[in-house]
Parts: structure tokens; C-alpha cells; sequence
């Protein structure tokens, strides 16, 4: 599954579009029931592994429907957890923080 997901975010990525994690979820045909929790689940394990690696964040891709164009709050509390962040999780910093990681996939990819 890890594959998929990451040829998926990869896809995104070269696009320079984002996804839901309602779309992700679809995408990689997660079962119900709480298949948003099981994405979110998959995307943290690949936040873990490229930040291991120290390859930007893929992540970074996935948004939350409610959040203008930004991921939940776990995205940035694991990238805090993961040395990767020090700010907050919404605003301006946080904006800048993900169009960071954007560039950096779009460079790196």
C-alpha cells in the first residue's frame, strides 16, 4: 500500500496538484469503515520514512477539505514531532512551510 501511496503523492506532486484525504482514500480503494483514519494512518508511515531519509515531504499534497488548501493539524504535529517544522498549524507560516515542501518534492522528484 505504501507503494501506491507514494506513486499517487508522486503523481500529484509532478502535477502540482493536491488531494483530499478523502480522495486519497479513494484512490488507494481503502475499505470502510474510517478510511480517511486509514489514509491518514498510511500518510504518517510515509512522513516517517521520507523524513528518515531526509526527502521532502509527498505529504505535503494532501489537504483537508476545511482547511484552505492546507493538511489537518496532524500533518503539522508529526512534522513538529519529526524535527521537520517549528511553527504553527495554520497561517501564514504554515502556508509557507507547505509551499516549501511543494518545491522541494517538485525539485527533488
Amino acid at each position: 500500500m505504501r507503494e501506491a501511496l507514494w506513486a499517487l503523492l508522486m503523481d500529484a506532486a509532478r502535477s502540482g496538484r493536491t488531494l483530499t484525504y478523502a480522495e486519497v482514500a479513494r484512490s488507494l480503494q481503502l475499505p470502510p469503515p474510517h478510511t480517511i483514519h486509514k489514509a491518514a494512518l498510511l500518510i504518517e508511515d510515509l512522513m516517517h520514512s521520507q523524513a528518515a531519509s531526509n526527502e521532502p515531504q509527498l505529504a505535503s499534497f494532501v489537504v483537508s477539505k476545511a482547511r484552505g488548501g492546507l493538511p489537518a493539524p496532524g500533518f503539522f504535529i508529526l512534522a513538529r514531532e519529526l524535527g521537520l517544522y517549528d511553527g504553527a498549524g495554520e497561517g501564514a507560516e504554515a502556508r509557507a512551510f507547505v509551499e516549501g515542501e511543494h518545491e522541494r518534492c517538485r525539485s527533488m522528484y
